[in-house]
Order: C-alpha cells, then sequence, then structure tokens
C-alpha cells in the first residue's frame, strides 16, 4: 500500500526557547547573510577594549624604547637594570600582537555557526585575558620598584626622558585594567553560553525517513 504524506515522519522544530539561546550564542547573533556592519562591530564592549590595549601597548614598549636608554644602556630605570626594560617592551609587542588577533577572532566569531567553535574562541580569550592582565601587573610592579630606587643621578636626563619612564610606568597600569575588563567580558561571554544546543548538530533530521508511522488508536468518549 502507498505510504500517504500525512503518514511520513515529519521533522519536530525546535523549542522557540532553544531557537533563542542558538540565535544569542556566547553573546553573538547566529550568522547571517547581512554585510559587515564597521559601526556595529567596533562598538561591542570587547573591540573598544582591544583598541584600548593596543594604544596602551605602543605607549609602553613606544616610550621605552625610544626615552629610557642612554647609550643602548637602560640606565633610567634602576641605573643600567636591562631586564626591566626588556620586559616592558616585550609585554608591550607581545600584548600589541594578541590584540590585533584577538580582533581577527572576533570578526570571525559572528560568522562561526558551532557553538562549539565559539566556546573554544572564548575560552581563549578567557585564558590569554586572564594571563597577560597577571603579566601587565608583574611589568608594572617591575618598572614602579625599578623607578622607586633609582639613584638620584639620574638628573642628569632630561625631563622627556623622565616622561618617558612615568608614561611607561602609568600605562603599565592602565593596562592591567584594560585586560582585567577583556576578562571579565570572556567570563560573561562563556557564561551566557554554557547549556546552549548547538545549531550545526542539533535539529538537522531528514525531511522524511521513510517509515510509516503508527496512528494513533481511536479511544471512544466516555459519557
Amino acid at each position: 500500500m502507498k505510504e500517504s504524506p500525512e503518514d511520513a515522519e515529519v521533522p519536530v522544530p525546535p523549542p522557540r526557547d532553544c531557537l533563542k539561546c542558538v540565535m544569542d550564542s556566547y553573546g553573538a547573533p547566529a550568522p547571517s547573510g547581512d554585510s559587515f556592519n564597521p559601526m556595529k562591530f567596533f562598538l561591542q564592549p570587547q573591540v573598544i577594549l582591544r583598541l584600548v590595549g593596543i594604544l596602551c601597548a605602543i605607549i609602553v614598549f613606544g616610550t621605552i624604547a625610544d626615552g629610557v636608554y642612554d647609550n643602548g644602556v637602560c640606565a633610567i630605570y634602576n641605573d643600567g637594570d636591562d631586564h626591566v626594560c626588556e620586559y616592558g617592551i616585550g609585554i608591550g609587542v607581545i600584548g600589541f600582537l594578541a590584540c590585533l588577533a584577538f580582533l581577527v577572532i572576533d570578526f570571525l566569531f559572528v560568522r562561526q555557526s558551532s557553538a562549539e567553535m565559539r566556546k573554544y574562541m572564548v575560552l581563549a580569550d578567557l585564558a590569554f585575558s586572564g594571563l597577560w592582565a597577571l603579566m601587565w601587573f608583574i611589568g608594572f610592579c617591575y618598572l614602579t620598584d625599578r623607578w622607586r630606587n633609582t639613584n638620584t643621578s639620574f638628573r642628569r636626563f632630561t625631563s622627556h626622558v623622565k616622561n618617558n619612564a612615568q608614561a611607561a610606568i602609568a600605562f603599565s597600569f592602565f593596562s592591567v585594567v584594560v585586560w582585567v575588563a577583556i576578562a571579565v567580558f570572556a567570563v560573561l561571554r562563556f557564561r551566557k553560553g554554557q547549556g546552549q544546543p548547538d545549531l550545526s548538530e542539533s535539529y538537522q533530521q531528514p525531511p522524511f525517513t521513510g517509515e510509516r508511522s503508527e496512528a494513533p488508536q481511536y479511544q471512544p468518549p466516555v459519557y
């Protein structure tokens, strides 16, 4: 006997609340065919913080590389401690490159349909942001301690050099705040995505299974 269309199984759509959570997985909507909106992208909190982090990193490694060396020696921080200058330049350059990399990840994030892949992106952001907030805090303490213990002979340096040294310390502190804020937003995005299904793996049933469904038995009404 030929199977009628009414007897074939029809895929059950996901619940309304489930669709809502998938459409807003890990703090971003599901991918769409809309063109890229630069204004909407750059107004995201984590993107704004990364841009501020880039600015702080440039100021830190730029001021140290440009103004605190004397004849190739990091002279203004504790009279020749090259390690403090190398540390400040190192965390600044790596922080700068990391911000650029995560900006690219933010750009690709909304185009990623897999909730599992979004989860890994957010976890990577959270782990690195927490680590780099700690590295900036160590750098701030390191620079501050060496500046405090600098010999009085630093008066031979010009005000430009002194301002560079102090700017590196100040923007190291600002970088701590920025990276902590980025980590906090990553935590919020991660918590928002917990328990949400993956649209790429769920509710992908074939239109017809080819199996005849059992018709419900007729129950006579009880009077």
